[in-house]
């Protein structure tokens, strides 16, 4: 109910500025009871000359946390098609070849399974998308340019190492 009043005292304070004092004195007046929650309203300026309204406050309106945008969603799906091709290539190449990348084998294991596969790479996706959200809606200026960067960069490093195992698997097999 006073959210209400104070929008209808804010309305007509920027239609006509003759009753500012008034409904000024009204916004300020009354408390609001222990179990209402108080909405103060940014009180627009309205020109006594034409009666047009001057500031409109911005909703303050969020989208959810786990929200993604379209093309963070569009890279994410690239990204999880490159590590699908890193990751089938690397279980299909020959028992001689293991996982050759350092800080890939502190989390696989010299011999990945399909299931620490699975797990780690839908987390390692899902959160770059969610860094690369982030620093998409940042409030620094670099970080808003670079937020595909991420991404990218992974999305390079799978392609590449799942290339490079076709050719390791295709030049083995051919020189047996």
């Amino acid at each position: 109910m006073r959210i209400r009043c104070e929008a209808v005292l804010a309305i007509c304070l920027a239609a006509s500025p003759g009753i500012a004092t008034k409904a000024q004195e009204l916004l300020e007046s009354p408390a609001p009871a222990n179990d209402q929650a108080m909405l103060r309203l940014s009180i627009t300026k309205a020109s006594s000359k034409r009666g047009e309204i001057a500031f409109l406050p911005k909703p303050a309106f969020r989208e959810p946390w786990w929200k993604l945008d379209k093309d963070v969603t569009a890279l994410g799906i690239i990204h999880a098609a490159a590590s699908l091709m890193d990751g089938v290539s690397t279980r299909q190449s020959p028992n001689e070849f293991h996982e050759a990348d350092p800080a890939d084998r502190l989390f696989l294991g010299r011999e990945p399974t399909w299931s620490r596969m699975i797990l780690l790479g839908t987390l390692e996706i899902f959160g770059t998308a969610l860094l690369a959200q982030r620093m998409k809606h940042s409030r620094w200026k670099v970080a808003r340019r670079l937020y595909v960067a991420p991404q990218i960069v992974l999305i390079g490093m799978h392609t590449y190492a799942g290339g490079h195992n076709v050719v390791l698997t295709s030049n083995y097999l051919a020189s047996r």
